[in-house]
């Protein structure tokens, strides 16, 4: 399988997409090449851009799977290649003892572009010190495990809060499709679990696009959605790691990110499962619980946000009542963010500006709430075949997966939307004084 975006050639400059939605989205993609020759096509496409000092970001895993490769076709095409090969085969963050590394290892190296081959992690970190630098970034996936290869932002661990962060978009992606399908079926199965949270993300966007105003993009929403929809329909094929369906699955996942980097924000992908999953990482931080894979975690936290998605939309709340800001003196919170109090002030105070300055779109009538659920109804017409998707992939709907019982899962939806000062469905609830409600009758 090969493809180049966003046309059959690879653009010379950034190219800016006028949309529908009457905005101009810049995707500072050239190249997607998922091809078997993609590695001995990366020197020619750094060649043609005239970077002659690429500097290649892996790790112990990688380095023995692609990343010794990518040196040695690097080097043949007679460019100057530096490279750091993190020693960790478990447990590499990207938290700041990490990016010191990163950055020794480039101080004073002349790195004309960035080159990260591996899957989250180091995907992450590469970004964000590219980012900084402002030097250009090159992924070269090793798993379909994540969204986050094509976009502009980068999921930081930074003092065991994880928090999202500016970061370089790549210019483009190289990816191998026997390299990736030969990735642990784990990292797959992650992969499967963030794509099909997608649609608890989408919902979560278009409420909010229909109760508050909040801006909103069809073409940005189709794009980050239709993957998903792919995904819950072949999973089979994809857990059976054929190197085409398994490919499939990672131009599914680049294709979110790509919605990501049109609107400069994770908001198409990224909602209240993705904020219970930040959660969980904050527990793991704190020794509470072991790490799990992002993706493994974002699945199994849609099945419990697609059941407060249906509760909140699908017909227990009758009457809409005045939206109200998420409370600031919860004690639960308190607890559970200890140490991380001036991130939770700034993520509530930008919920409350939020409220008021959108506070003229919320629907003042019962016949606008109803068209309001109508609406974001359809939407959940998705979620049978998710969640039968999950299931196969084997993330369950029950408690006790991933170490996760029932009060920490009752918790994590009741605090979870401290997390990020994005609005979604756990917001609502709060507002409308339903959550925990909503959380029991979800988490009996």
């Amino acid at each position: 399988m090969s493809r180049v975006f966003p046309d059959e050639s690879p653009a010379e400059s950034a190219p800016r997409r006028r949309c529908a939605c009457g905005a101009t989205h810049d995707v500072p993609i050239e190249a997607v090449v998922i091809d078997e020759n993609a590695i001995d096509r990366l020197g020619g496409f750094l060649k043609a851009r005239h970077w002659s000092r690429p500097f290649v970001v892996m790790d112990a895993n990688t380095e023995e799977v692609v990343g010794g490769r990518v040196v040695a076709a690097l080097a043949h095409e007679n460019l100057r290649v530096g490279a750091i090969c993190f020693p960790e085969r478990h447990g590499l963050l990207a938290d700041e003892a990490h990016v010191a590394r990163l950055d020794e290892a480039l101080a004073g190296i002349e790195a004309d572009s960035i080159v990260a081959v591996g899957s989250g992690v180091i995907t992450d970190l590469t970004r964000y010190v590219a980012n900084r630098l402002g030097r250009p970034f090159i992924s070269v996936p090793t798993a379909a495990s994540m969204d986050g290869y094509a976009s502009g932002v980068a999921a930081m661990e930074f003092a065991g809060m994880k928090a999202t962060f500016a970061a370089a978009t790549p210019v483009a992606i190289f990816a191998e499709p026997v390299t990736v399908a030969a990735a642990p079926l784990e990292m797959t199965r992650a992969g499967l679990g963030d794509l099909l949270g997608k649609a608890t993300a989408r919902l979560d966007w278009l409420a909010s696009h229909a109760l508050y105003g909040e801006a909103f993009c069809a073409e940005v929403e189709r794009r980050a959605i239709a993957p998903a929809v792919q995904a819950a329909a072949h999973v089979d094929e994809i857990l059976e790691r054929s190197p085409e369906a398994v490919s499939r699955i990672l131009h599914g996942l680049i294709e979110s990110g790509i919605a990501m980097a049109m609107v400069g924000s994770s908001r198409p992908a990224s909602g209240c499962e993705h904020h219970a999953s930040h959660f969980w990482d904050l527990l793991s931080s704190q020794g509470r619980r072991p790490h799990a894979p992002h993706g493994l975690q974002v699945g199994y936290a849609t099945h419990f946000a697609m059941q407060l998605q249906k509760f909140a939309f699908g017909g227990a709340v009758t009457e809409l009542a005045a939206a109200r800001p998420v409370d600031a003196r919860s004690p639960d919170a308190a607890i559970w963010f200890a140490g991380h109090r001036a991130e939770l002030d700034a993520v509530l105070e930008e919920k409350r500006r939020f409220l008021a300055e959108h506070a003229s779109a919320w629907p003042g009538t019962p016949s606008g709430w109803e068209a309001i659920r109508e609406r974001v109804g359809e939407a959940m017409n998705l979620f049978p075949a998710v969640k039968e998707a999950l299931l196969a992939a084997g993330i369950p709907a029950e408690e006790g997966f991933l170490d996760l019982d029932r009060a920490t899962l009752k918790t994590t939806f009741r605090v979870a939307n401290r997390i990020r000062s994005r609005y979604t469905v756990l917001d609502f609830l709060e507002g409308q004084g339903r959550l925990d409600e909503a959380i029991d009758t979800v988490i009996p």
